[in-house]
């Protein structure tokens, strides 16, 4: 069984969102500002560093990015992507109005290719132990109790 799969999260993980956050952390969250903001977003420097690592490295492996961030802001994201962090293999992301939890969206996402995953880069606690409950190693990179 080859495990030829990287995944990384971007926000909180490839992106620093903090600038944001107060969008979705009053009543009501305000989703579509939220992700709007997403142009702005500051690169999270040292997972960058990991992710061109992978990229660089000998290890034959592919680069995929899994994010809960909206659809609708594809353009934007792919931008920013193309910006700061360089080439990457496969952008999943949410279907604009879907508000499933992270962690039950990024499961639906994993389980197919689950047996293919080296490791996962994340942020937040749930969907950290979603990947480590399929038995995937995850590197925690910030704290996520949210």
């Amino acid at each position: 069984m080859t495990r030829d799969l990287v995944i990384f999260d971007l926000d909180g993980t490839l992106a620093d969102i903090r600038h944001r956050l107060h969008l979705v952390r009053q009543k009501p969250k305000r989703w579509r500002e939220f992700f709007e903001a997403c142009v702005n977003d500051v690169p999270n420097e040292p997972v960058i560093a990991a992710y061109r690592a992978f990229r660089q490295s000998a290890l034959p492996c592919e680069l995929w990015i899994f994010s809960g961030r909206s659809d609708a802001v594809r353009p934007q994201t792919e931008r920013w992507l193309a910006q700061h962090v360089g080439d990457y293999d496969h952008l999943r992301m949410r279907r604009d109005g879907d508000y499933t939890a992270d962690e039950v969206l990024k499961r639906r996402w994993a389980e197919p290719i689950a047996h293919r995953v080296l490791c996962v880069f994340d942020d937040r606690d749930k969907v950290v132990a979603m990947w480590r409950s399929l038995g995937i190693a995850c590197f925690q990179v910030a704290e996520g109790d949210f």
